[in-house]
């Protein structure tokens, strides 16, 4: 597996990026370093004593995609940013995906018009990774397409059943759609709308509306929505996690009893809080665009890089993009709309 990395993308990028490609060079994945050349190789003098192992090599880029420049800055300006040459060396075949920790916004930009978007699709979307009690949801849109149509949000059920089939090895994904309530009549024109269609799709197995306490039940194993409620979702939940474990180590630390209880309980909470850290998935997936793509948080540290790069060459070995192009083409919606842009 080919993974384009843009090294330059993110808050502490380039150090994070070339530790975590380094630590993901030995699980026989070929990784292409794409950012500037004399920056990678100072942060590789100082992180690797034998110099870049084999398996990763480096294109030079001289431009970096800032995370407040403009998606349009991506495809105009900056012809030469480690991000969109990222994107450039896929399309070309000389590599498989593309991971980057940086601005969602220009490689949702850079996927869709340097790449190009999968047969059929109106939008892509961005998917996360949930945990929940049962088993991790797939969760899209979360911040590609803040309005939204109906047909956008069946076609983001297509796309996420099919990434839940490949990605997370279910069978027959069971699909809900978010909503204030369960019954019929909540939510909005929008998500009754999309009831109907979901409802008639019969590739789907639709379970109906979804509230967020049940993506966190495990309830459905895709749950859809459009990318401004799916972003605040996500990002609520990113911030409740983060206050409960400083909650929890508050606590844990408060006194001698609770010193002791917490030594004791160390090895089950590590093992609870592993399954709510994002590093270990390393990123979002971006569902539609022709190449295999993991955007990263800004924020990202080695150990997320190297499982974003780890989870973008299963993804590859595991035929996503075949998956998600048959998903398209049985949907009815799709099979009407076949080369439909834009929407």
């Amino acid at each position: 597996m080919r993974i384009a990395l843009d090294a330059m993308g993110g808050d502490h990028a380039p150090g994070a990026t070339v530790a975590g490609a380094l630590a993901a060079s030995d699980s026989g994945i070929e990784i292409t370093l794409v950012g500037d050349e004399g920056v990678i190789q100072e942060e590789i003098a100082d992180l690797a004593v034998g110099g870049l192992p084999p398996s990763c090599t480096i294109h030079h880029a001289s431009e970096i995609v800032e995370m407040e420049d403009s998606p349009g800055a991506v495809l105009r300006r900056k012809r030469d940013s480690s991000l969109r040459v990222a994107f450039e060396l896929v399309k070309a075949g000389q590599a498989d995906a593309v991971v980057t920790m940086g601005n969602s916004g220009a490689a949702l930009a850079a996927g869709i018009f340097v790449g190009s978007r999968l047969d059929g699709v109106l939008r892509p979307a961005i998917t996360a990774i949930m945990p929940s009690a049962e088993a991790p949801v797939v969760l899209l849109d979360v911040g590609a397409n803040v309005d939204c149509k109906a047909e956008h949000l069946l076609q983001f059920a297509l796309m996420g059943a099919a990434f839940a089939q490949v990605g997370l090895r279910r069978a027959e994904p069971r699909v809900g759609l978010l909503s204030n309530g369960a019954e019929a009549e909540k939510g909005t024109d929008l998500t009754r709308a999309a009831a109907a269609l979901l409802a008639a799709e019969d590739t789907l197995d639709y379970i109906g509306f979804v509230e967020p306490g049940d993506v966190f039940a495990g309830r459905a194993d895709v749950v859809v929505t459009d990318g401004w409620t799916g972003n605040i979702l996500l990002k609520t939940a990113e911030a409740t996690s983060r206050q409960m474990v400083t909650l929890v180590r508050e606590a844990a630390g408060s006194g001698i009893v609770a010193r002791t209880g917490g030594l004791l309980l160390r090895p089950a909470l590590r093992r609870v809080l592993g399954r709510v850290d994002a590093a270990e998935v390393g990123g979002a997936l971006l569902l539609g665009v022709d190449a295999v793509t993991v955007i990263g948080h800004g924020g990202a540290e080695s150990r997320a890089v190297a499982n974003a790069i780890r989870t973008a060459a299963r993804l590859v070995e595991d035929g996503l993009l075949d998956g998600l192009r048959s998903a398209l083409a049985g949907g009815a919606l799709t099979e009407s709309m076949r080369g439909v842009r834009g929407g």
